[in-house]
């Protein structure tokens, strides 16, 4: 798909150390059928070699690479990223996912189709389990994204891949919050999720778009304290939202879950 004018979507990427995976993470950007991208990768103070590995993708004038002179974590690595982008959509990549090649052909045009008040698209994703680089097992998660309200948004235990997002919706939140007992180092996607369903409506495609890699380095491998910011994470925007219900968590696979919500006062 060519496109002249302006480009529409910025793909934007924060990178820490992700060693050979980041140059599988740009060509899948490279390969896109949509070519009027931009790319937005913004470097954590990688200590690898991963940006020299990425260099013939950092010579294209799509591309702007932002560097941390210290680590500064995901929230605000990406904010610094989001600052420099001016196209009306945002697609995150991990420096360690892939984008199926279509996919920000597939995006731009369901934006066209969806009303003003969506700020994420997502679709569905591939699951990749590594171990030593090497494929375990894969899966295509086809859950589909049902709610009603926010409140129902948490009770799904929903994270959305991709996240194609409206710019000028993450910029109307004030980007990736950091107010956390970690700065914004953990869990910064669904923390956005909630901050955004404040004010805006997210719309699922039954697409396959992404596809997305669990292995040994990645932060899904620290359960506890990715545990602690989902319950953390859970009970902020319950308060921000009026405080009218404690939640009730159970654990699943190692991971904690939202079971239900009970009104203030009301006993289990």
């Amino acid at each position: 798909m060519k496109y002249m004018g302006p480009s529409k979507v910025t793909v934007l990427t924060a990178s820490y150390n992700p060693g050979h995976y980041l140059k599988e993470a740009v060509e899948s950007v490279r390969n896109q059928t949509y070519e009027h991208w931009r790319h937005v990768i913004v470097d954590d103070a990688s200590t690898d070699s991963s940006l020299k590995i990425i260099q013939e993708h950092l010579n294209d004038p799509r591309v702007t690479l932002v560097k941390n002179a210290t680590n500064l974590g995901q929230s605000k690595t990406q904010n610094k990223g989001l600052a420099v982008i001016d196209t009306p959509y945002t697609l995150m990549l991990d420096s360690d996912d892939l984008l199926v090649h279509d996919a920000i052909e597939c995006l731009l045009t369901e934006s066209e189709k969806v009303a003003d008040e969506v700020a994420l698209i997502c679709g569905k994703k591939e699951v990749f389990y590594y171990f030593d680089h090497k494929v375990l097992g894969k899966y295509v998660d086809h859950n589909e994204l049902q709610y009603s309200d926010r409140y129902s948004f948490l009770l799904e235990n929903y994270v959305p891949y991709p996240r194609f997002y409206r710019t000028d919706a993450l910029k109307a939140v004030g980007g990736w919050p950091t107010d956390d007992p970690y700065e914004g180092r953990y869990l910064e996607d669904r923390r956005m999720d909630l901050r955004l369903l404040e004010k805006y409506s997210f719309h699922w495609m039954d697409r396959l778009l992404y596809r997305y890699r669990k292995h040994e380095s990645t932060l899904t491998s620290k359960f506890d304290v990715m545990n602690e910011m989902i319950e953390w994470n859970v009970r902020d925007a319950l308060r921000r939202w009026g405080d009218h219900y404690d939640p009730i968590f159970s654990m699943k696979n190692g991971w904690k879950v939202l079971d239900k919500l009970v009104e203030k006062g009301e006993k289990e």
